[in-house]
């Protein structure tokens, strides 16, 4: 279920990045769309695969993917 979300999240960031919607023509298109690299993403719930949009100009990662866990996905004893 979480990994459908992550997913469309990422595709709607890089339609953005790109002007415009996977498929969609657009006059505002600066960048176009080039298939998907698998990386593994670790939660709460277990480590789930994540398809990354790859663009043909430039590159597209998410910086939140790298981020550590937030504070609040910490121990709570750990400070």
């Amino acid at each position: 279920m979480l990994t459908p979300f992550i997913n469309a999240l990422m595709s709607a960031d890089a339609d953005s990045v790109c002007g415009a919607a996977w498929g969609e023509r657009s006059e505002q298109r600066t960048n176009t769309r080039n298939g998907y690299r698998h990386r593994d993403f670790d939660t709460r719930a277990g480590t789930i695969d994540v398809a990354i949009p790859k663009l043909r100009h430039g590159s597209y990662f998410p910086d939140w993917l790298l981020q550590r866990r937030r504070r609040a996905e910490r121990a709570p004893n750990e400070h």
